[in-house]
């Protein structure tokens, strides 16, 4: 009953004792079995993450650090379980909810809309890099509209006006979003539909190796692309790449071309890849995904008993560095 109290309610014990039962836990390394204690008992309350595609890359992994440090920081623990699909198959949702956590994450990469089980909208889900439109989950989301507003307003600062734009798939939720702001962001600048080109990435399994010119049918390779971009009149200015891998090859084919970065032409990236930004040279100017605020508000969310039911934004902001 002593070692007992010492593990869960060690306030209840004097202090000598209490050094000498932890003193002799160290020496054995014993671990409490989280899995045997006995119904009913007090236990550190949970929250279990289900994971869609986050630990195979390294964009948003960060999500569910942020999740565990915030449940640390609470005393709460976090369970991890991987998905390869948005549906995930029975024996996996019962690998999530074993541990009766008081709520679940799910995460996933890159900003998109999926299909939530109801066993885990029952279990008191949150979503986390994604959203739904079924009715009563929270959602935790970038901003990708305003955030691409933004950036693209820093450039036209800057007196860019004639603006290659190269977008994300088409179906995708960023893209679709990140092209409002953008087009916003033109509108407030009087940029001419004249002196804009526009390219769309395809769902092929490297997008960034075919790109489709809008309304044409035809498929062009990367560097092609850009050589037909650059030769247009008028000549773009500067580019808007879809995320940052879009902007290394942008920068790669444009270098090799002689053009200077920014003298001749601006480039504006989207996702702030981590470690990736500043080793461009010049250094890539960009928006940052705010992933760890992600993981941090629905790890919150869950922890504080929040009851906003909807989608939440989390802002984009941009990050300043030398490309234009």
């Amino acid at each position: 009953m002593t070692v007992s109290r010492v593990l869960n309610s060690p306030q209840l014990v004097a202090k000598p004792t209490r050094e000498r039962v932890q003193a002799a836990i160290r020496d054995l390394d014993y671990m409490v079995n989280e899995l045997a204690r006995p119904l009913g008992k007090s236990r550190r309350p949970v929250i279990s993450i289900l994971a869609l595609n986050l630990a195979t890359t390294p964009y948003s992994v960060t999500i569910t650090f942020a999740v565990e440090q915030v449940a640390r920081e609470h005393g709460w623990r976090t369970y991890l379980v991987n998905t390869f699909s948005n549906d995930p198959p029975a024996n996996v949702l019962d690998s999530l909810l074993s541990l009766r956590p008081e709520g679940v994450i799910f995460a996933t990469m890159g900003h998109r809309t999926v299909n939530v089980h109801e066993r885990l909208i029952r279990a008191g889900v949150v979503l986390a890099n994604c959203q739904t439109i079924q009715k009563g989950v929270a959602c935790y989301v970038p901003d990708d509209e305003q955030g691409q507003y933004e950036g693209v307003r820093k450039l036209l600062e800057q007196g860019y006006r004639r603006p290659l734009c190269i977008h994300l798939p088409k179906g995708s939720v960023a893209m679709s979003l990140r092209r409002k702001g953008m087009q916003r962001a033109f509108r407030e600048f009087n940029v001419a539909e004249k002196d804009q080109a526009h390219v769309i990435l395809t769902h092929k399994p490297d997008h960034l190796q075919t790109v489709q010119f809008r309304g044409e049918a035809d498929y062009l390779q990367t560097v092609p692309f850009l050589n037909e971009a650059l030769a247009k009149r008028p000549r773009p200015d500067c580019v808007i790449c879809g995320n940052d891998r879009v902007a290394l090859v942008a920068y790669q084919h444009l270098l090799s071309r002689g053009f200077r970065i920014p003298n001749d032409i601006g480039i504006l990236g989207f996702d702030d890849m981590v470690g990736i930004g500043s080793l461009f040279l010049p250094p890539l100017s960009t928006i940052h995904l705010p992933h760890e605020d992600i993981g941090r508000t629905a790890a919150l969310h869950i922890i504080l008993g929040r009851k906003q039911l909807r989608i939440n934004r989390i802002p984009c902001p941009f990050v300043d560095r030398a490309s234009f």
